[in-house]
Formats: structure tokens, sequence, C-alpha cells
């Protein structure tokens, strides 16, 4: 369900939620994932059941996730299954 958030380049699996306002840009993101409202994924590859909390960012500051996520050598941010960005 995409509710007023915006998707580009991007696989959604079923069970994806994106609110309004949120912005998913060349990113992978699996079932039951939920992105909150002004939240931004950039580059990213989201497992199962991750939540994105309200106004998080993923993808813009990769010194910030390399200490929270895995990042790839290309620059791709990993959250793992069930996982939680905080804002």
């Amino acid at each position: 369900i995409i509710s007023g958030g915006l998707v580009r380049r991007s696989v959604l699996s079923p069970g994806v939620r994106v609110e309004s306002r949120a912005e998913v840009h060349d990113s992978v993101v699996l079932n039951g994932t939920i992105i909150g409202e002004n939240a931004i994924v950039r580059r990213a590859i989201l497992d199962k059941d991750v939540v994105v909390e309200p106004g998080a960012r993923v993808g813009e500051d990769l010194e910030r996730d390399r200490e929270r996520f895995t990042v790839s050598d290309s620059g791709i941010v990993v959250v793992g299954k069930g996982g939680r960005v905080e804002a």
C-alpha cells in the first residue's frame, strides 16, 4: 500500500506500507515492512517486518548507517529482519 508516498526505481513485496510523504528510491523492501510518514529510504534493502519510524532516514548518511546496519562497499544499506530504523 502506497498511501501518499513516493516510490521510484524500487521493488516492494506484498504487505509493504509506505505512509504519507515518505520516499523510497532505488531500494528493495520485503514483506511486512512499514515506512512511516516523512521517512526517506535510499539505496537500501529492508528485510521482512522492518519498521522505519516517521521522519527516519536510511541511505542518506552512510557513516551513521554503518553504526547501526550493514553497508556494502558500494553503499547499499541492509536492515535485517525485524529491524527498527529510529528517527
